[in-house]
């Protein structure tokens, strides 16, 4: 049977000049196919219109072997569009061709009639990436819908701009790659409703961000097929959308990752929306109906109770995807497991009765505060695991409108999703339905309840569920008598809030951390004395029976810590947490000269002296590579998620906002009690004092400012041999103060204008650290200025401090001098900081940190790193027991 009837005579061009000519040769595999060639444009653009509708754009520019020995020029005049699948039905159909802007018709108006047989054979013979049947429903899904404006493309789709021919190049360019991906792909609406936006808008970022991804996504992955991986629930809910689901289902069965469930709620339609989404017959696609109309947040809702997937999408019914979404955030999900939310971003499409255009396609960095003031992260782009839906619940069914920005609000509020840099999604603005956007603008009441929530997360933090089967944690510190203690002694009073809580730590040092000393806690402790092995076994027992929870989070992988609850889980079962703040292999002496060094664990048979010191190195070393065989793992900066393979969760250096609130004191009076003018500009040293955080720096500073005005007030947590040499040798240019509890260093950061966190990055043990006395001054308002390592870049482009390379003085001096010079940008910072602070670093965001970590965990499940360690360390104590006796 033949594909195509034809003519016996080609067409050939009626608009013939001396620089034009061409024909049309036909029907080739549901392809129209000719050549143009003009000497004065290269190459001739044909656009194609089949019954009055605009089916595709070609540049003749393909090489054909027939006119390069017909003596026409190289033979590059070729062009080829494809025929839509609704035009191949065997009927006949009207055929025009055009160019020059849509003024010229290119060949007569004729006719051609063809069948599907070959539908899905691509361009000059070649066949395109396999689309599943499963694409193609039972109707005529490909015909245009009412809603999608019949475009004049004679008039709309060639706007008449003056263009430069560097513009033109690049919007010549951006076409041809649409017309190709077009072509390849008839399965999809997303390249031809792109195209036809494109072909709208005036906006030449658009075109530079269309090719960015047609190169960098389509053209390189072209042929490439995507890794496994876990099921992705897709939500789309669906009101009389009988005109527009079709595309949006299109758009999800033309994903090149397959393993997905999308999830229809359609919410009490009254026209035919449930027949267009039955009419694909595909297996993944479930349809549930709400009898009476609930609101397109209760649809989400329904939708998310039966989604069956690890990962969770949004599609709604009249937005479109590109067929490497799912595939693109899957790879990003499973390169930060730690991660919860990805995000890309998204074409704004505004369409109208007669016209078609780009409004917009802005990639953003995510800082929660922007997206909070001014949304810039459409749903439909925004994917999650689903520990976020479990733990802090779906949408708010109060709400008409900004549904999903409350959704995204919270689910980003304790850690910001990645980014996928490309434009990956087709937000349609369509006059002529009813979208929320639209029919909902006048409701005021959704905003004003969704800025009470947003106010009530900084004060409160978000409301989270925890497991049922854990009522109470039990929190382990290697060490009561360091500042390494206090992390764990705050996110034991923060989390006693909500659970009941236990501290056990160890005495291995002073008596106690002399800022905590003091304190009542409203918990549990129980506190043992520390020694060395063998005589130490007798108490590293004892820590283990005393843990009572359901749940154990240890702080930091020292051995009275992390390898004591491997012990516990070992012969309990209860799931462990860990709690990672420091690389503890190069912390111990900050030394530029150190460098990260791992261990087997049988090591401690062999080296049996280092190993009789709890705290000695050999454990670092050896409890290191052990973090992988845990479930869940926290930190608090960037390098050490990187270190421990991306998969951590966050769990920043919190305080509690009752003592760090500005409010609180009174600044004139607290400069006045330490010493200081109001015309003093204090620097403020806070923490354990050690050379590579950049102190003896920051003494020389006082002698390059050359302003007395400028005062040093250091606060050291604990007597280090560089703290006596400041006392010593030093003491005159500075001010000195011994460790000072919680309540009285929120009073000194209040009182003090700038905190300076100068890291050597020569200094390995910089880069896995985030100083307390950050966190303490992004609660209390002093300006912070510090080196680029760590977090601080991010933090700094986050706008909440400044940064200036290690041992550049002269740009130090600078930027202090700008601080105080710009009492408006530096306020600005003060408040960004503050809302950071409230957010992560306080009380309030410890509680559903923990229950993110604690929504995997399964109980009375021993881990084969347990069992691995108490295997060994069963050995390692006969054998000091033995050399005991003996």
């Amino acid at each position: 049977m033949p594909l195509h009837k034809r003519t016996n005579d080609l067409k050939t061009a009626e608009n013939m000049t001396e620089t034009l000519r061409g024909s049309f040769d036909g029907v080739q595999q549901n392809n129209l196919v000719g050549w143009a060639q003009d000497s004065g444009v290269y190459p001739v653009e044909i656009m194609a219109l089949i019954d009055g509708e605009c089916i595709g754009f070609s540049l003749a520019q393909e090489h054909r072997r027939d006119l390069e020995e017909a003596g026409i020029g190289d033979g590059r005049f070729g062009f080829t569009i494809p025929i839509p699948n609704q035009f191949l039905t065997g009927t006949p159909h009207q055929v025009e061709f055009w160019i020059n802007e849509g003024d010229a018709r290119f060949l007569t108006p004729f006719q051609f009639q063809a069948d599907i047989q070959a539908a899905h054979i691509g361009r000059a013979g070649q066949s395109s990436q396999s689309i599943p049947a499963s694409t193609r429903s039972n109707g005529e899904l490909d015909r245009k819908q009412s809603l999608i404006p019949q475009i004049d493309a004679k008039a709309a789709l060639f706007p008449r701009l003056p263009r430069s021919p560097e513009e033109n190049s690049l919007f010549n360019a951006t076409m041809a790659e649409l017309d190709k991906f077009c072509g390849l792909y008839p399965a999809t609406p997303y390249y031809e409703r792109l195209r036809l936006g494109a072909r709208g808008t005036t906006r030449l970022d658009c075109f530079i961000e269309i090719l960015n991804t047609l190169r960098r996504v389509d053209r390189e992955r072209q042929g490439q097929r995507p890794k496994s991986g876990p099921l992705v629930s897709i939500v789309m809910p669906a009101h009389n959308r009988q005109h527009l689901i079709v595309d949006a289902i299109r758009s999800v069965l033309a994903q090149s990752y397959r393993n997905w469930q999308l999830i229809i709620c359609d919410d009490a339609s009254a026209d035919g929306t449930v027949a267009a989404a039955q009419r694909f017959e595909d297996p993944r696609i479930e349809i549930v109906r709400h009898s009476e109309r609930s609101g397109a947040a209760a649809a989400r809702n329904a939708c998310l109770r039966l989604a069956r997937g690890e990962i969770i999408a949004y599609l709604d019914s009249d937005n479109v995807w590109h067929p490497r979404y799912l595939e693109l955030m899957l790879e990003t999900f499973a390169h930060w497991p730690g991660h919860q939310s990805a995000y890309a971003s998204y074409f704004d499409l505004d369409i109208k009765a007669n016209s078609i255009r780009i409004r917009k396609s802005d990639i953003s960095r995510f800082h929660l505060e922007d997206q909070v003031a001014m949304p810039f992260v459409d749903l439909n782009s925004f994917m999650h695991r689903r520990t976020l839906y479990d733990v802090l619940g779906g949408f708010d069914e109060r709400l008409k409108r900004r549904q999903d920005y409350d959704l995204i609000a919270r689910y980003c509020w304790l850690r910001e999703p990645r980014l996928i840099p490309y434009s990956l999604n087709l937000y349609q603005r369509i006059a002529k339905a009813e979208q929320i956007t639209r029919t909902q603008k006048d409701d005021v009441a959704s905003p004003r309840i969704v800025a009470d929530k947003i106010a009530s997360y900084y004060t409160d933090g978000l409301p989270a569920t925890l497991p049922s089967w854990i009522r109470k944690v039990s929190i382990l510190s290697w060490d009561m008598s360091r500042n390494h203690f206090a992390k764990a002694y705050c996110v034991a009073e923060a989390l006693s809030k909500h659970v009941e809580v236990e501290l056990i730590s160890y005495r291995f040092f002073e008596k106690a951390f002399q800022p905590l000393a003091d304190r009542e806690p409203s918990f549990e402790c129980k506190y043992f004395e520390g020694d060395t092995f063998p005589d130490f076994f007798n108490n590293f027992a004892q820590g283990i029976e005393a843990i009572t929870g359901d749940v154990i989070y240890a702080v930091k992988p020292r051995l009275t810590s992390f390898g004591l609850g491997l012990l516990a889980n070992y012969h309990t079962g209860k799931p462990l947490m860990l709690e990672c703040n420091d690389l503890e292999t190069v912390v111990s002496q900050a030394k530029a000269s150190d460098t990260h060094v791992t261990r087997q664990l049988t090591d401690i048979l062999t080296d049996l002296g280092k190993a009789k010191i709890p705290h000695e190195q050999i454990w670092s070393e050896i409890l290191d590579p052990l973090v992988a065989g845990i479930p869940t793992v926290f930190t608090h900066n960037i390098n050490l998620n990187l270190h421990y393979d991306r998969r951590c969760l966050y769990m920043r250096n919190v305080k509690d906002p009752a003592l760090y609130a500005p409010g609180m004191f009174d600044r004139d009076i607290t400069r006045q009690e330490l010493g200081f003018t109001a015309e003093d500009r204090v620097i403020l040293f806070g923490g354990l004092v050690r050379r590579h955080k950049g102190i003896f720096e920051l003494v020389n500073l006082l002698t390059a400012l050359a302003d007395p005005r400028y005062k040093l007030l250091v606060v050291g947590s604990r007597e280090t041999p560089d703290l006596a040499t400041l006392s010593k040798e030093m003491k005159d240019n500075i001010v000195l103060l011994p460790p000072q509890p919680p309540e009285r260093m929120a009073a000194i950061n209040h009182a003090s204008d700038l905190v300076i966190l100068w890291q050597d990055p020569d200094v390995p043990a910089g880069h896995y650290q985030s100083p307390y006395k950050m966190s303490d001054a992004f609660a209390m308002g002093p300006a912070i200025i510090a080196s680029p390592t760590s977090d601080m870049a991010d933090f700094a482009d986050r706008g909440l401090l400044l940064t200036v390379p290690y041992g550049d003085q002269k740009r130090l001096i600078s930027t202090i001098r700008r601080v105080f010079d710009q009492p408006e940008q530096t306020a600005a910072r003060r408040q960004r900081a503050r809302k950071f602070f409230e957010r992560e670093f306080s009380y309030a965001s410890v509680f559903p940190a923990f229950a993110l970590g604690a929504a995997t965990l399964e109980p009375d499940r021993v881990y084969p790193v347990a069992e691995h360690f108490a295997q060994i360390f069963s050995e390692f104590r006969k054998r000091l027991l033995s050399e005991q006796r003996t």
